[in-house]
């Protein structure tokens, strides 16, 4: 198990968001994160910890790529927003779900009806992220909000 995080100038949730998925992953887990802003002692708590420049989507991007790097295909990949975290035990279910799809994500259809894969919680394998060249940038993809307007938002291109 691979999982990519961002942590963004505070470290509020770096604690709470490894102890939870110590607690809610039996499988072997390596932790990826960026740290911009956050202070350099909580960069010992993961397995690789840098500072990326620029906006979210690249810097997931570029975890996915090193995390690509050390695994192997068939290799769970999990993106995870740094304040977001399981809260109950993952094992069964993703065995379940990435045995059903290749590729499973939280959809806010409640904010405002956007509907592509947002990386607040998706997984997948590091092979089949590679074989689709996942991207987490808005791309070209647009789709029409619940108000009708046409949008585009972080996991457009995976869509």
């Amino acid at each position: 198990m691979h999982v990519c995080t961002v942590h963004w100038q505070s470290d509020r949730w770096v604690d709470v968001q490894l102890s939870h998925l110590a607690r809610n992953l039996s499988l072997p887990t390596r932790t990826y994160a960026s740290l911009n802003g956050v202070d350099t002692a909580h960069r010992r708590k993961f397995s690789v910890a840098v500072d990326l420049p620029g906006r979210h989507a690249p810097k997931l991007n570029e975890l996915g790529r090193i995390v690509s790097e050390h695994a192997e295909r068939d290799d769970v990949l999990m993106f995870v927003d740094g304040d977001a975290f399981p809260i109950a035990p993952l094992d069964r279910w993703l065995d379940r779900t990435l045995e059903r799809h290749p590729l499973a994500a939280v959809r806010r259809d409640e904010n405002n009806g956007d509907r592509q894969p947002h990386p607040c919680f998706c997984v997948t394998t590091v092979g089949f992220w590679n074989d689709i060249d996942g991207d987490w940038q808005e791309g070209t993809t647009t789709w029409l909000d619940n108000a009708g307007r046409e949008v585009s938002d972080v996991g457009g291109a995976l869509l």
